[in-house]
Parts: C-alpha cells; sequence; structure tokens
C-alpha cells in the first residue's frame, strides 16, 4: 500500500490547503454581507430587511393613493437607517410616504406607507424599491381587489403608522 491509501490526506496537502484557506477568509472578510450575496425572503442566513405583510389598502378618490403595510427588520447591534425610493403599482413609479424610517438595533418595525397619486386602483402588483444600510433593494407583492381604507375590512386605517418589536 502507498502513504495515500493507508493514512488518507497527507499533513503536507493539509498545510498546503491552509495556506491557501487564509488568504482567501481575509479577502472574504472585507466584503460587506449584503454586497456579497443578495437578500432572499426564502433564505433565513441573508433574509431582506424589508417585506410587504399583504395587507393593503386604497384611499378614495381619484386620482388613487395606495396603502401597503410593511415588515422593516433589523438583527444587527446598530440603528438601521431605511429609504424608501419609490413605489412601482402595474408599471407606473410614484414617490412614497414616509420616505424613511430608522429601525432600533434587535428590532423588528410594522410601518404602513402610502404611495401615490395613481391613475386607478387596478389591482397588481407593488414592488417597493428601497435602501437599507446603504444597500439597494425591492421587495414586491401581488394585491386583488383593495378595500378603501375606510372600510372595517381595512386595517391601514391610521396613517401614518408603526409598531416596534424586540427581535
Amino acid at each position: 500500500m502507498t502513504e495515500n491509501e493507508t493514512s488518507g490526506v497527507s499533513r503536507r496537502t493539509v498545510t498546503k490547503a491552509m495556506a491557501w484557506a487564509v488568504p482567501a477568509v481575509a479577502v472574504a472578510a472585507t466584503v460587506p454581507l449584503a454586497a456579497a450575496s443578495p437578500c432572499n425572503d426564502y433564505n433565513p442566513e441573508n433574509p431582506c430587511p424589508v417585506t410587504f405583510t399583504g395587507l393593503a389598502c386604497k384611499e378614495p378618490g381619484n386620482p388613487k393613493y395606495y396603502r401597503f403595510q410593511l415588515i422593516v427588520s433589523n438583527p444587527t447591534g446598530s440603528p438601521l437607517l431605511v429609504t424608501f425610493d419609490s413605489l412601482n403599482v402595474n408599471g407606473v413609479t410614484k414617490p412614497v410616504d414616509p420616505t424613511s424610517t430608522t429601525v432600533p438595533a434587535h428590532t423588528q418595525r410594522t410601518i404602513t406607507i402610502r404611495g401615490g397619486l395613481y391613475a386607478d386602483s387596478a389591482n397588481g402588483t407593488a414592488t417597493l424599491n428601497y435602501t437599507a444600510g446603504g444597500v439597494s433593494g425591492s421587495t414586491s407583492t401581488n394585491f386583488g381587489d383593495l378595500p378603501p381604507v375606510q372600510n372595517p375590512s381595512c386595517p391601514l386605517d391610521t396613517f401614518p403608522y408603526q409598531s416596534d418589536q424586540p427581535l
């Protein structure tokens, strides 16, 4: 039998591998986590900081405002500034109110945003473009027939609204 067959991997091979691994780890550590891998709502290792809850309403009048409820999560030890850049509904991009929020460390914030003015209140898709901690992102939701704000089935009648919970 040869040395490789009896002992598996030699100490020399392990030493060579470690010599290459150390510089790779040092380089990887200098890249911010958000830049290294995009957030993903389905990946608990790197979830997106902003997501729609599924609750939405429309304000009466013409043109229309939409209201959407969001969850903004900050699992870090520092406050997280999130800027809401724009809301695109069915291909039409409009500004958002409020324009930003700062979520305390280790906190999950529920917040209602308002976007408009849109020509109609058709069913469709909404995409929120945001910047969280200096990194751009977006989150989307599909929505159907939305109740008006004054309807008892709309839980988003208070605007602006936010509520914090510790993580």
